[in-house]
């Protein structure tokens, strides 16, 4: 809707400057706003805007992730039989 609306579209968090940004930087942009996006300072508390920044950090592991990366005990439980 926003696109639709002539803002510009959001970067994707896939990005490799937004990957190699260190979390805090998604909190900022809640706190602050960034660009077009407005600050989310006085709708979202503190401790749930750095859920958040945590919940975007964990999508982004999770489109990058490798075998190699889930603890063996773990991986076995997605095996056959298991």
């Amino acid at each position: 809707m926003i696109v639709q609306r002539g803002f510009p579209p959001p970067p994707s968090l896939h990005l490799d400057r937004l990957r190699a940004a260190p979390i805090g930087h998604f909190y900022d942009v809640m706190t602050r706003g960034y660009g077009a996006m407005y600050s989310y300072a006085s709708r979202v508390e503190p401790a749930d805007r750095w859920a958040i920044a945590a919940y975007l950090r964990a999508l982004q592991f999770s489109q990058n992730a490798r075998p190699e990366d889930v603890p063996a005990e773990e991986l076995a439980k997605l095996e056959p039989g298991s």
